[in-house]
């Protein structure tokens, strides 16, 4: 009976070692850090290098899908703790239905919206995508984000295919609930093409948004950004 037992011992023992050894790789598979790099402008070699006439870029314009790595795009990136804090990873999800105007006059853009479809937000991990339906940000429910420009912007003198930076003041909405932002944007205008990229951050607390737990395995944290790439052109 002892020799019995003892022949069992290197059974399961091989079997303790499979079990955890699938539990350690299951933790580093759900908490690889695969999210994408935050956006900026391409160092994109379009344009003339002219000096943009300000009567040129005056009107209406509207949002455009753009190209490449400066198509337009728009999502969330927040940070997930998991275990208790033994590891962070970075998370994001995007999408590129974004609709929206803005209207130049003179050396200034004197209004501009843009909303983008958070139902459609997508990331790398298909239960995340399925959890913010229901809770954080809520999309089954508030379906739309938005920023409005509440003051005009002063423009520089523009070069054709050089980048420029400006600040945006306006509003931020999400999750139903509006709040005053300012956001530094880069901004660059090309071959008949307007495209500015900019972050907010975001305090999920300050939206009404709380921030999603899973059993105390994982927690998001409490603040977060908001990124975009917008391109406009001539309606």
């Amino acid at each position: 009976m002892a020799d019995q037992k003892r022949s069992r011992l290197p059974l399961i023992a091989a079997v303790v070692v499979v079990v955890v050894a699938a539990a350690i790789g299951g933790f580093f598979y759900l908490t690889r850090d695969t999210s994408d790099p935050e956006l900026k402008l391409s160092d994109s070699k379009s344009g003339t290098g002219e000096v943009v006439a300000a009567d040129s870029l005056d009107g209406s314009w509207k949002v455009a899908a753009g190209t490449g790595d400066d198509a337009t795009v728009a999502g969330y990136r927040v940070k997930e703790v998991f275990a208790a804090g033994s590891r962070k990873v970075t998370a994001n999800g995007r999408t590129n239905d974004v609709t929206g105007t803005l209207t130049v006059a003179g050396d200034q853009v004197t209004a501009g919206e843009f909303t983008v479809d958070m139902t459609t937000l997508k990331s790398d991990e298909d239960r995340r995508d399925g959890a913010i339906k229901g809770r954080g940000l809520e999309t089954d429910r508030f379906e739309d984000g938005t920023f409005k420009l509440t003051e005009p912007i002063a423009l520089p003198t523009i070069k054709d295919g050089d980048t420029f930076d400006v600040k945006a003041t306006g509003e931020l909405t999400l999750h139903g609930v509006t709040k005053p932002v300012t956001i530094d944007l880069t901004a660059r205008s090309a071959d008949g093409v307007f495209t500015v990229q900019g972050s907010a951050p975001v305090e999920m607390a300050d939206y009404d948004i709380e921030a999603p737990s899973v059993g105390g395995f994982v927690e998001v944290q409490d603040n977060g950004s908001f990124e975009f790439i917008v391109n406009f052109e001539k309606a």
